[in-house]
């Protein structure tokens, strides 16, 4: 037996919303039989990983279902992982926050302070990385110098975390905020007059 489609809308007033601020943030993803049973037992902490559920709640949204193009309504009673990432896709196209990890992770927006890098002008306030993460900034410099997932510029010229940059920018609920924001980031940073690497 295949696996069911579940979609539940859930509020965080905790965390700020950067992108589509008036629309429905959306929890996605698959489960063994029903799909409203599986919500009410995120709801209870019934299911490894409910914690966020728990706590906020999330309402069910399986309506937003009937208006998938047919192709994916198809596949949403046995789903692969596949169909299920096209039909993320498709919700982020018709402007959904879209969340596939319960929403128990929030991301950071990080700032590295570089070396001096060759591409940097002589009226540049500094050359800096800027990219966002779910762990630390901490874990995720020592990552970046470690070679693991880790930009070049980071790995060859990275000095430390630029503190002061980073509490300039908000931590976010979802990856799709978070690189929504960590390019803003950039070119924000870009026009106060710093040489900017990463935010992609």
């Amino acid at each position: 037996m295949g696996k069911s489609i579940w979609l539940g809308e859930y509020a965080d007033s905790e965390l700020p919303r950067p992108l589509y601020p008036d629309r429905p943030q959306l929890l996605l993803g698959r489960c063994k039989g029903d799909p409203l049973e599986y919500i009410a037992k995120l709801n209870d902490g019934k299911i490894h990983g409910s914690d966020f559920a728990k706590k906020h709640g999330i309402v069910r949204r399986l309506d937003l279902l009937a208006d998938l193009p047919m192709e994916l309504r198809n596949t949403i009673h046995d789903a692969s992982k596949e169909d299920l990432q096209r039909i993320k896709e498709y919700l982020i196209t018709e402007n959904y926050v879209v969340d596939m990890n319960k929403g128990n992770n929030i991301y950071t927006i990080y700032v590295i302070n570089l070396e001096e890098t060759p591409d940097e002008p002589d009226n540049s306030l500094g050359s800096i990385y800027v990219g966002q993460t779910a762990l630390s900034k901490e874990e995720r410099f020592e990552n970046h110098k470690n070679g693991h997932k880790g930009s070049k510029w980071v790995k060859k010229y990275g000095i430390d975390i630029n503190e002061e940059l980073c509490e300039s920018f908000p931590q976010v609920r979802t990856l799709q905020e978070a690189e929504h924001l960590e390019a803003k980031a950039a070119s924000r940073l870009k026009k106060c007059g710093w040489t900017v690497q990463g935010g992609h």
